[in-house]
């Protein structure tokens, strides 16, 4: 027997929404939620992050967020079938959001910018990204919630054959804010994605990626650097499905955190049978700064296939003492010597990005936040 769950005063809040919404595939999502309730810790995939604790303290009722761009969108329409990603959150986003925001990158080196913000309630939008062919182009986007309130954000990019994307993202720390970006990337034979984050973390801030990868010589590139405070918490998950062969994959997360901050990080491989001669590697570093602090990782390889090269490794540790005492004997204190280390070892992922200008101003705005936490 089945107990019946019991549901927040947000999620009747998301009923009523959904309710008034009248899209179809909105109502099989209210029938959804009604049973299961949003993702809390006893669903595998968010057994860290339990995010209908965390929106405790957010009142329910929509607030249209705040999206600030570096041009207007090439159309906006109601969301496709083709625009809705599974997962209870982007459904949200796609049901509540109102019309999608479609943007087209057409021209060689095109550069869109997204600023997204959340001052009150619970705000939802839906942005598709389309790539043409053979067109070389950046994304770069900026998340922020302020006060108790909930940013949910679905975002789909689509690249064609022998396109190349360089997405960033940064995250901005906030304490008492939840954001979730659920984005999906799909990929066209040849084609290049580079995705670089930099996250502060926040009540409750989870990244999620899902990349369809083709093989037929694409290649992929995912890469992070969290930096974690007080309370807040920052899960990084993606999912790359390597679906035909000579593809390739590299994912390097590198956080650190300090007083009683969460990290999580959670990254999955799977190589279909078709998929041969993929080569796939996964790698995390965590460093605690703290007795409190608490880093959460599981990397996953799962693969069907018998001609590919994959790996993945973890690896949770403090500041080497060693360092720490060479850098002290040469005059540092003990504060700059530990700024410093945690610098160095979290500056890698981020000269992944091939932008100076963008590179320098998100390893500025990570060493303010390593100056205010040390």
């Amino acid at each position: 027997m089945t107990l019946p769950v019991k549901l927040s005063p947000i999620e009747h809040g998301f009923l009523r929404d959904l309710s008034a919404s009248g899209s179809g595939w909105g109502a099989e999502l209210r029938e959804e939620l009604e049973a299961r309730g949003l993702p809390h810790r006893r669903v595998e995939e968010w057994k860290w992050s339990d995010l209908k604790t965390a929106l405790s303290r957010v009142e329910s009722g929509q607030v249209p967020l705040t999206v600030s761009a570096s041009r207007e969108p090439d159309e906006r329409r109601a969301p496709g079938d083709d625009d809705v990603m599974a997962g209870v959150m982007p459904r949200l986003a796609a049901a509540l959001g109102g019309d999608a925001s479609l943007y087209r990158l057409e021209r060689q080196d095109d550069v869109l910018s997204l600023d997204i913000e959340a001052n009150a309630g619970t705000g939802h939008t839906l942005i598709v990204v389309d790539v043409a062919p053979g067109i070389s182009a950046r994304l770069d986007e900026r998340y922020a919630v302020t006060d108790p309130s909930l940013a949910n954000i679905a975002i789909l990019v689509r690249l064609g054959s022998g396109a190349r994307l360089e997405r960033t993202i940064e995250q901005a720390g906030s304490d008492d804010g939840v954001l979730v970006v659920t984005s999906r990337i799909e990929l066209g034979i040849e084609a290049g994605f580079k995705q670089t984050t930099l996250g502060f973390g926040a009540r409750l801030a989870r990244l999620e990626t899902h990349v369809i990868h083709p093989g037929e010589g694409a290649k992929v590139s995912l890469a992070g650097s969290y930096l974690l405070s007080g309370k807040r918490h920052l899960d990084q998950t993606t999912l790359v499905h390597h679906t035909g062969p000579n593809g390739e994959t590299r994912e390097l997360f590198k956080g650190a955190a300090g007083d009683r901050a969460r990290g999580v990080f959670q990254g999955k491989i799977a190589v279909d049978r078709a998929a041969q001669k993929t080569d796939a590697e996964m790698q995390h570093r965590g460093m605690l700064l703290s007795d409190g602090a608490e880093i959460d990782a599981k990397p996953e390889l799962e693969i069907s296939a018998d001609d590919v090269v994959c790996a993945h490794g973890n690896a949770l540790g403090a500041i080497d003492d060693d360092a720490l005492f060479y850098m002290r004997q040469r005059g540092m204190s003990e504060t700059e010597a530990r700024a410093l280390l945690t610098e160095s070892f979290l500056a890698e992922p981020l000269d992944a990005i091939t932008d100076e200008v963008r590179r320098d101003d998100l390893l500025a705005k990570l060493r303010t936040a390593l100056e205010a936490l040390t």
